[in-house]
């Protein structure tokens, strides 16, 4: 027997699941959330990617831009019953300065924060004795 509250339930149902799928699509876009600065004659890019791989994030410097991307695998064997955490992220960091080309990068992923280290073109630091 059908009763009246089964379309609702059903609706309802459907409304959840429909906005957690376009919560994890909008986070896509924001995360991961960064923090920028200059330190010694470096830009230092530091961005909160907690559950990622370090063998699955990678990092492209353009001359002005940076730009991060990582993808994790949702387990097969659990039964999920919400997950608004994205699967695959893409973000490009517009920089204030122009990158040195021939400087040293790095990036390093330590208990989920990826930093990332850039000369800048053009800024030396000196030592003040």
């Amino acid at each position: 027997m059908t009763t009246v509250y089964e379309p609702l339930k059903f609706m309802a149902d459907e409304f959840v699941r429909n906005a957690n799928e376009r919560a994890k699509e909008v986070l896509s876009y924001l995360y991961p959330p960064i923090r920028m600065y200059e330190e010694n004659g470096e830009i230092v890019i530091e961005a909160d990617m907690p559950g990622f791989e370090k063998k699955d994030i990678k990092v492209t410097t353009g001359k002005m831009s940076v730009e991060i991307s990582a993808s994790r695998k949702t387990p097969d064997n659990v039964n999920m019953l919400l997950d608004q955490r994205p699967d695959k992220i893409w973000k490009s960091v517009k920089l204030p300065v122009e990158l040195e080309n021939d400087g040293v990068f790095s990036a390093k992923y330590t208990a989920g924060v990826l930093v990332i280290r850039a000369p800048i073109k053009g800024l030396k630091t000196l030592k003040v004795e």
